[in-house]
């Protein structure tokens, strides 16, 4: 009596894989299809930059009610005295500096040419002040030509220690010379930086921080002159 043979597995029957080997495979083409996602999205999804927060603009301070100024005489670039007071009736934009100055004054020379063009022809009726701190070294002559290259309109005025320490309270004005290392210059003068504006009658009525628009200042003068 011969013994039966084990049942064989057909050739043509498939060979399924047990549950642990689809789970681990359908596990890892999950994965493999989340991180392609992931890439995809970071890859290809809109950029946002973050907009600068607005900046406020400089608008100039308005003295109210105007001050009062002391009036002072001074050699201008022509050689001739000029007193503050012989300018009431126009308005005055006012400013101290110095020629050597290597930044502050020649930028804000160059605002006033700003304003001035700005102004139009209502320039005819504003005067344009640069006030030396540096008397020693600003002559008349020196100024002319300083000025000469802004604007030959300006009016350069020769400071002196004696007539700046007198007014110098009335418009906040500091200055002192430096001994300044890697330079050129015998020295340089450290200053306040703001301008002034003057009415018709000489008095101040608003100061303007280094740096503010000339579209501001000619914007203030033009709206003066138009509601007088």
């Amino acid at each position: 009596m011969s013994t039966p043979e084990p049942p064989t597995q057909s050739s043509a029957e498939p060979v399924r894989p047990s549950n642990w080997l689809r789970i681990a495979l359908f596990t890892s083409l999950l994965v493999m299809f989340i991180a392609t996602g992931v890439f995809v999205f970071a890859a290809y999804r809109p950029q946002t930059t973050p907009s600068p927060e607005p900046t406020a603009e400089l608008q100039g301070t308005a003295i109210d009610p105007p001050r009062e100024l002391s009036d002072f005489t001074l050699p201008s670039q022509n050689g001739t005295p000029l007193s503050l007071n012989s300018l009431r009736g126009k308005y005055v934009l006012l400013f101290f500096g110095y020629t050597h100055c290597p930044d502050v004054c020649p930028t804000t020379l160059a605002d006033f040419v700003q304003v001035r063009r700005a102004l139009s022809t209502a320039a005819s009726q504003v005067k344009f002040v640069f006030v030396s701190v540096d008397g020693e070294r600003d002559t008349p002559a020196v100024l002319s030509r300083f000025l000469q290259a802004f604007d030959p309109a300006f009016i350069g005025l020769q400071g002196d220690d004696t007539t700046l320490a007198r007014i110098g309270k009335e418009y906040g004005l500091y200055y002192k010379k430096e001994q300044v290392a890697n330079t050129s210059e015998p020295y340089l003068v450290t200053h306040s930086a703001a301008s002034y504006l003057l009415d018709r009658n000489g008095r101040m009525i608003k100061i303007y921080s280094f740096g503010t628009s000339p579209k501001i200042i000619a914007a203030d003068i033009g709206d003066l002159y138009a509601h007088e």
